[in-house]
C-alpha cells in the first residue's frame, strides 16, 4: 500500500486516487500498528505505554496530513507523506521498534511474537 501510494503520487495520478491509495495506506498503516501495540502488550514488554504514545505522535500527524487533503481538493500530500514515512520508517523503526525487538530476542519470545503478530492479521 505504500508502493502504491508513492507510485501514486509520483504519476501524478488524480486527486481522487491520491486520496483513495493515501487512506488504503493509511488503512494498513493503523492495522500494523494496533497489531504491534497488542503483540507487545501481550508480552509485557515494559516499554509498551510509551511505545504506543509514540504511535499516537505518528497517527495524529498522518491524520494531519489527511485533513489538509479533505480540506483542499489539489492538496497533494507529496513531501508531506513522503517526511511522514521517512520518519515512521527511518526513526521510528530504528530507535524505537528496535528496542522491544531486541527485548523480545534477549527474552526468547521471537516465536511467541510471531504468533501474536499473524493471528492479529488474520482477525483483521
Amino acid at each position: 500500500h505504500i508502493n502504491q501510494c508513492i507510485a501514486d503520487i509520483e504519476t501524478q495520478s488524480s486527486s481522487l486516487t491520491i486520496h483513495d491509495s493515501f487512506r488504503r495506506m493509511e488503512q494498513r498503516i493503523y492495522r500494523h500498528l494496533d497489531a504491534e501495540e497488542k503483540m507487545i502488550e501481550a508480552l509485557s514488554y515494559v516499554g509498551s505505554v510509551a511505545h504506543k504514545a509514540a504511535h499516537v505522535i505518528l497517527t495524529d500527524d498522518l491524520e494531519q496530513i489527511w485533513d489538509e487533503m479533505l480540506e483542499s481538493p489539489d492538496f497533494k500530500p507529496d513531501d508531506a507523506a513522503r517526511k511522514w514515512l521517512e520518519d515512521w520508517l527511518f526513526n521510528h523503526v530504528r530507535n524505537e521498534d528496535f528496542k522491544y525487538r531486541d527485548w523480545i530476542f534477549g527474552a526468547g519470545l521471537e516465536d511467541q511474537a510471531e504468533r501474536l503478530m499473524l493471528n492479529h492479521d488474520k482477525h483483521s
